[in-house]
């Protein structure tokens, strides 16, 4: 009997497979070889720099992690290999609209998170990695300008952001990404419909669920695609409306920026 999966919302303890997923995905691509020069000399610095980048965004009230596991993978044994179970996942970050007064201040997780970045900060002060800093915050560099341009029409404050979006190569084509960005645009989808339906409320007094044609909004995302990647994001209504690969990114073969709106 083939396989069935599911998705669940990621924990702290699925850090360790989004860093072994992102190296398995997109270990390869030219960005990764342009943010990591050293990464072959020390593969594992590289690795541990992206957990703690993952964990600053786990950390936070904005990011979003959803992962991908094969059916029944929490009834599975101790002797089961995890990374067997765990074959993919989806890193978003919600406009921060979304976010609540209540969720961003007024919530056991929003007490710790600061503790646990700091306590990340700290670990790369006292335990720094081989990496090259320089190269390592490439996009802190060239993408501001980049992002104030194409934004410059819009409110920012309530576009989604899909940063990851990696399904194992093992299991690669049989939907497993689909099933994740469909998802996400679903919970983007109702959220701007409940945004509009709200504002209509406003202006004409009308009861939030009764009939105004909000079925047809949908939620606003944007996202930077790796080299071949465009024609997956197509399907899904994503266009494109820039390129990230310059400056100290031009020798990378992605970069396409896309919108969905």
């Amino acid at each position: 009997m083939p396989p069935t999966f599911r998705l669940r919302p990621g924990t702290a303890s699925d850090l360790t497979h989004a860093v072994r997923l992102y190296d398995a995905c997109l270990g390869s691509d030219k960005l990764v070889a342009l943010l990591f020069p050293r990464k072959n000399e020390d593969p594992e610095s590289y690795k541990k720099y992206l957990y703690r980048l993952y964990a600053k965004r786990y950390w936070s009230v904005e990011w979003t992690f959803t992962f991908v596991v094969k059916e029944g993978a929490e009834s599975e044994s101790e002797s089961e290999d995890q990374d067997d179970l765990v074959v993919g996942f989806a890193c978003w970050k919600r406009p921060s609209a979304e976010v609540g007064f209540q969720e961003r201040w007024f919530t056991l997780f929003s007490w710790i998170a600061p503790l646990m970045r700091t306590f990340i900060s700290l670990q790369n002060t006292l335990n720094p990695l081989n990496i090259d800093p320089h190269a390592a915050h490439a996009f802190d560099r060239v993408f501001p300008p980049i992002e104030k341009t194409l934004f410059a029409d819009k409110n920012r404050a309530e576009w989604w952001y899909l940063s990851t979006l990696a399904v194992h190569p093992s299991v690669q084509g049989i939907g497993l990404g689909g099933l994740l960005m469909a998802q996400g645009l679903n919970k983007a989808d109702e959220w701007q419909q409940q945004e509009e339906q709200q504002q209509r409320d406003e202006e004409d007094g009308r009861q939030r669920g009764t009939e105004g044609g909000a079925a047809e909004v949908r939620g606003k995302i944007w996202l930077i695609g790796l080299r071949g990647t465009d024609a997956f994001y197509s399907r899904f209504g994503f266009v494109e409306v820039g390129r990230a690969n310059v400056g100290d990114l031009s020798e990378w073969d992605g970069g396409i920026v896309m919108f969905r709106e």
